[in-house]
This record gives C-alpha cells, structure tokens and sequence, in this order.
C-alpha cells in the first residue's frame, strides 16, 4: 500500500494561512496538554480517532493534520481514500521561526480579552468576546459613567455567557446590533432583546422586519455620551453595515485582519466591497483599531494603516480588478450552518424549528447550563442515565425526567426514538451524561446535549428536585 503523502512546510501553511483561511482546516490530533501548551491559532483540537469523521464533513476545504510522528502511519493507512488533507511537515519549526502561536485555552482566550479590553479606556467600556465554533467575535461597548452599553454580533451558543457577564458588569443593554445577516452562526439578538429589552438594529438593506432600528448610513446610536456612528459597507452581502466607536471601527465581515469577507452569495460584490473598504473604511484615521466579526488565525484586531499596507486582497496597492480576480478565484464551500442560518437570522435568531436549549461547545459536546434546563424543562425532553438507586437517592432527580441508563439499555433507547427531539442527558455530576450525548450524536440525533454538572450542581443551586 502507498503510505507517501505530500506535506507542507510551516512557512507554506503560514502563507495560506495568512492570506487565504478560508480554504484550509487546521486539525491538531496531539495530546490536549500539548495543544493547550502551544498551538498554530485558528487549530481546532481534535483526537487521532475523529480525525477520519472530519474529513467527511469540511467539504472541499484542505485539511492540514498535526499529530504525533507514532500516530501518522495509522492515519495514512485509515485516511488512503481521501484526497484531501495534508501533513505539517516538523510541526516544532513553527516556533522556532516565531510564527503565531496560541499558548491558551479558549476560556483563557476569553479572560485575557476581557482583562485586555477593559484597561484600554478608563472612560469607555470595551469587551472582545470568542465564539469557537465559528470563530466569531462579539464586542460589548458603552459608556463607563452611564453604563449604558451596546452589544455586536451576538451569537446564540454563547447567549448564556453574554447575558450573565453583562449582568455581572451592572450594565444596561441598549442596543444590539448585528453587522449584517450572517450566514455561519445564528445571531442571539432576539434572544437578547427579549431577556434584557434591548433594542436590535441593523442595515435597512437587510430586509430584517423584525428588527426595532433599520439603520441608514452615517446614523448615530447615543450610549451615555459617547457615540456609534453606523457606516453601510456593502460587498460582503448588500445589508453589511460597519460601527464606529471611541477609535475602533467594528467591520464585520467587510474588512478581515489581512483579509476580506467573500463576495459570492447574499448579494455579495467584489466591486462594491472594494469602494466600501478604500472610499469609507480607509478614510478613517490611519490609528483607528479594526475589530472584525471573525478570525480564523488568533488575531484579535489590526488598524487601518496595517490593513493599508498589509492586506493582501485590499492593500493601498491593489486594484479593483485584482481584487476581483482574487475574490471569484477562490470557488468556496457554502458555510455549513446557512440552509439554518439565513432563515434564522431573517426573523432575528428565531425560527419555528428552532432549538430551545442554548448549547455551547465543550470539548466537543454540547452542553447547556441547569438553568437552561429548568427553565425549558417542559418543552425538552429530559433523559437520566444513571442507575436507578441514584434516580431515587441521595441528589434526587429532575421533575418529568425519564430514567434510561447508560449501556445497553441507552443504546436500545436510542434505536427506537426520533433524531430530531430536544434531548437534555443527566447523570450525577455530567461524565456519563457526556458520553450519553456523543453516543446519541454518533448515531445521528441533532439535538441532543449534556446538562453541566449534573445532580450535583442541580442540588448545589437549589433547583427544585424529587426525591
């Protein structure tokens, strides 16, 4: 059998990388210590066995393989009949040519961004969230004295995490806004609006009737006295629609960090994202601080002055017909999460087929938190796993729950039941619980999750149980 497979050196992946994300998947197999030590940014950890499952999933996009030198002759032999990845050839020489490496976990991702903000004015307020699953950012801005406030691009995995952090910051929500009707994740706006009272805006191009404000451009939102100044950036889709912010421009998918949004669904135009970036965006003052909806590399945000010079796609030196020839050569795979996306997004993050839970990602399993549940426990359906000493014991259950415990009898459950219902799996303290959710999600169910530290952490908020 040919085990041969072609490698890229780090310097081409960082190339690649560096200019055109979009085409390539970094999937890094080696040990979650070792990734949690030092990994490429954007590298989405995940182990030797779910590589092959991976593959099948990313479409046409290239997927670059980190792992261990013991590990790549099994690969190459499970892998033989796709024609789609490629190896990174001496993954240590990445950090000897001190290309960018992430030494931090999400969550620590998460916190640094936030300590990092929050010092960068005393008399304005600034946050930079992440979103891993699409690598998306959020951004809290406001008024320090008033703490009237505004959140951008909000996304619905991380809805629990935006509420309860705005909360613990004493801040009231005005606005949220949306930078355009995205495509890859579903926005939390209406979610938002609905638990803080809010108002949502975004571009009055965007045909979104749900909406409170339909913003035109140069528009200003007041929080406290400081002011967004909204800018219509058309090109990504026809609706995108950038904010300007005490120095710091949010530009959604217009403008990327060395990089730009594509052009080719939603009304999308090489043409009018190009005169969005060089007649509006790049004739704001060379300092001011770009902040994108996303990032596929680690990088958190750039100026105007280094987009200028540096973007590969927009720089001061490219033409409009270059851009062009860039934009339709680059022939990419529809976000995957569209087909939901749109629809959902149109009615502000609400559809009738909706999910009601509001999962976020946790190594690889959808979990929610125990008020998530008790506050949704009559429209989900809840699946104990334990034995039936402990449904009945010490940590009690949840009311309307239904005992089915983990083995066979699990298994057996799940042959015989609808893929498509809202499945919330408990256990003790959420390590059964887990594995329940991945055995339901290997068989194909899509909506089931894992309720955070289970009974234990029930009991310890003081959630109503029966004993």
């Amino acid at each position: 059998m040919e085990t041969k497979k072609m490698a890229l050196s780090c310097e081409q992946l960082y190339e690649i990388w560096s200019s055109e994300p979009e085409l390539l998947v970094v999937l890094d197999s080696r040990e979650k210590e070792l990734f949690n030590k030092g990994h490429i940014p954007g590298a989405t950890h995940i182990t030797t066995n779910e590589v092959k499952n991976t593959l099948l999933k990313i479409g046409e996009k290239l997927a670059v393989i980190i792992c261990n030198d013991n590990d790549k002759e099994k690969l190459l032999t499970e892998l033989s009949p796709f024609n789609n990845f490629m190896f990174l050839h001496e993954c240590k020489r990445w950090d000897i040519l001190q290309l960018p490496i992430v030494e931090k976990s999400i969550d620590d991702i998460n916190k640094n961004l936030i300590n990092k903000g929050h010092k960068m004015n005393s008399n304005s307020i600034f946050f930079q969230l992440f979103e891993p699953e699409s690598s998306t950012y959020t951004y809290i801005i406001g008024d320090s004295k008033t703490k009237e406030a505004a959140i951008i691009d909000p996304v619905m995995e991380t809805l629990d995490r935006d509420i309860k952090f705005i909360k613990e910051l004493d801040l009231k929500l005005l606005y949220v806004l949306d930078t355009h009707v995205h495509a890859d994740h579903i926005t939390a706006a209406g979610e938002m609006r609905k638990q803080t009272g809010a108002k949502t805006a975004v571009s009055l191009h965007s045909k979104v009737e749900c909406v409170d404000l339909l913003l035109e451009d140069g528009q200003e939102l007041k929080l406290g006295d400081k002011t967004i100044k909204a800018i219509t950036t058309p090109g990504h889709t026809n609706s995108c629609m950038s904010f300007y912010f005490e120095g710091k421009v949010f530009t959604g998918d217009t403008l990327l960090i060395r990089g730009s949004g594509r052009t080719d669904f939603q009304q999308g135009s090489s043409e009018n994202l190009y005169h969005s970036v060089h007649n509006k965006l790049y004739l704001l003052p060379d300092e001011t601080v770009v902040y994108p909806a996303h990032d596929y590399r680690g990088f958190t945000s750039s100026t105007i002055a280094l987009e200028k010079k540096f973007n590969p796609r927009l720089g001061v030196g490219k033409s409009i017909d270059d851009f062009t020839k860039i934009m339709n050569e680059l022939k990419l795979p529809y976000p995957k999460k569209i087909d939901v996306s749109l629809p959902a997004n149109l009615k502000c993050g609400f559809m009738k087929e909706s999910r009601v839970l509001h999962p976020q990602n946790v190594d690889g399993i959808p979990e929610v938190t125990n008020e998530d549940v008790y506050k949704n426990k009559t429209q989900i359906r809840l699946i104990d796993v334990r034995r039936p000493d402990e449904f009945n014991g010490e940590y009690g259950h949840i009311e309307g729950a239904e005992l089915v415990t983990l083995g066979e009898e699990l298994t057996n459950w799940l042959s015989k039941n609808d893929k498509n219902q809202e499945i919330a799996f408990i256990c003790r303290s959420g390590g059964r619980s887990g594995n329940a959710t991945l055995e339901s999600l290997k068989l194909g169910f899509t909506k089931t999750v894992n309720m955070t530290g289970g009974m234990i952490m029930w009991n310890e908020k003081k959630l109503p149980t029966i004993r």
